[in-house]
């Protein structure tokens, strides 16, 4: 407990000398901040095997179990290697539909409003849904429900019903989600961003209807009957219980369920073909919403512990970072602003700038952010923001442990992945270990202004000045889905 305190103590105390730090000139209090000295942190992850149990049934599941007897809660969260990158782009979306009316339709067992009675009865809820390349269900219950709630969540997982009235309303809510897809810019902005940077592969792919329309009861069967097994899901259970009883009461609705063989299908690897350019998608708004980026890394690249305290730097950091504070708090041009470089993707992740700005402001607000990519490229950055920025990321990364499930998604997460087992142990010193000389070598190797790609969501006529300075200029349609 004091440890907890200490640590947001710290957080208060960092971020209140960067919010002060960031006004010119500095304040008095903000100088007296400045002379603190605190001594390194001192924190080690939660272990396997110390805070954290970890087991696997002989039919293969793997279970995870931390307990927590501070209130009288219990939480289950499954990990499924399933999703839509395994597809093919006419099964697209059949993860997502599979993973809806799984939990809307109810078991062979258990209708689906039975089954929502029972978890209104003991204020429970139960979740399921299926991404990109994993599925995920949540359990959670007071501590007294367990066993009631360990049953549905066997049941829900092993014995979906699919019936077809729940799959025509999700293929219908689907359809209005297409359909309204390109009501406002933000959207627009991500799917056309994500389309021209990765194209077909699963990364960019765009959901329409004539993918949705097919699918069938016996498509949702498929699906589940081909990654739906013990031997493909961990769970994670935290919360008030006995480990004796939790593993007793897992081994009895989930311990009979046959393992069976699952060949993940291989996900294609992204083609770095960059599309540098200017790309217009016109939208008759007042602001002009974009997007500036590239290829970025994948997260078994060893400089991604030194571009992420390069990216926190640029545009990553907050209120705290260059771009921040050049392009809102200098020239008040926006007020969302900043940078994003993925370094925990499974393949090539992207690099991208994003700021909002009025119309009139567009061309100065690509120009300032460009200064400052250009700059983190060519100078060294200073000693006190190199602190700063890796104080912040520690800070961050200490606060993804605060709960029990917290900290057995981490944990699970590196096995469900297969990343190394020590990646979580070595993370801080890793951080702790980059240098303003491994700032600068990552900036000018993974920023690549040549290949910059940017996407604009807007009314270019209402720009202050044409962007073909910034590379040919091409007009984009915001395409209407076609849903008959």
């Amino acid at each position: 407990m004091k440890q907890k305190i200490y640590l947001l103590a710290l957080v208060l105390v960092i971020g209140l000398a960067f919010a002060v730090g960031a006004q010119e000139p500095a304040s008095k209090g903000s100088e007296v901040i400045s002379t603190f000295a605190y001594p390194d942190l001192k924190w080690s992850v939660p272990e396997i095997g110390r805070e954290v149990q970890r087991e696997v049934l002989p039919n293969g599941l793997t279970i995870y179990l931390m307990e927590d007897h501070r209130l009288p809660l219990f939480n289950v969260t499954a990990l499924i290697h399933c999703g839509d990158a395994y597809l093919p782009i006419e099964k697209m979306a059949i993860p997502e539909l599979a993973g809806t009316v799984m939990r809307t339709g109810g078991t062979t067992s258990i209708a689906a409003d039975s089954l929502n009675a029972l978890l209104e009865m003991i204020g429970g809820t139960l979740e399921l849904n299926v991404g990109y390349d994993n599925g995920t269900a949540t359990l959670d219950i007071m501590a007294k429900d367990l066993e009631l709630g360990l049953r549905l969540m066997a049941d829900v997982l092993r014995n979906p019903a699919f019936p077809e009235d729940k799959l025509d309303l999700a293929k219908e809510q689907k359809k209005t989600d297409i359909k309204r897809r390109n009501d406002s810019p933000a959207p627009i902005l991500s799917r056309e961003f994500n389309h021209l940077i990765y194209g077909d592969h699963p990364s960019g792919r765009i959901l329409e209807w004539q993918y949705v329309k097919p699918i069938s009861r016996q498509d949702l069967a498929d699906f589940h009957q081909a990654y739906f097994a013990p031997n493909n899901i961990m769970l994670g259970i935290t919360g008030d219980f006995d480990p004796t009883r939790i593993k007793e009461l897992v081994t009895k609705y989930f311990g009979d369920w046959p393992k069976k063989a699952i060949t993940l299908p291989e996900i294609s690897k992204v083609t770095a073909a960059p599309k540098p350019g200017v790309y217009e998608f016109y939208k008759d708004i007042s602001q002009a919403n974009l997007r500036i980026g590239h290829l970025g890394i994948s997260r078994d690249n060893p400089d991604r512990y030194a571009v992420a305290v390069m990216n926190y730097i640029l545009g990553g950091g907050s209120f705290t970072s260059r771009l921040t504070t050049k392009v809102r708090s200098d020239e008040g041009l926006a007020y969302n602003v900043g940078s994003t470089f993925q370094s925990d993707s499974r393949d090539l992740g992207t690099f991208f700038a994003y700021v909002q700005t009025k119309l009139e402001t567009t061309h100065k607000a690509i120009r300032l952010m460009l200064n400052e990519i250009e700059r983190i490229r060519t100078s060294p950055v200073g000693d006190e923001e190199l602190k700063n920025a890796k104080d912040g990321y520690i800070n961050r990364f200490v606060f993804n442990f605060t709960t029990p499930q917290e900290v057995v998604d981490q944990l699970m997460r590196i096995e469900f992945n297969n990343r190394p087992p020590d990646l979580l142990k070595k993370y801080i010193d890793n951080i702790r270990a980059v240098t303003k000389e491994d700032v600068q070598r990552v900036a000018q190797k993974y920023l690549k202004p040549e290949d910059l790609s940017f996407v604009i969501v807007g009314k270019p006529e209402g720009f202050e000045k044409p962007l073909d300075e910034f590379g040919p200029v091409i007009k984009m349609d915001v395409k209407e889905p076609v849903v008959e």
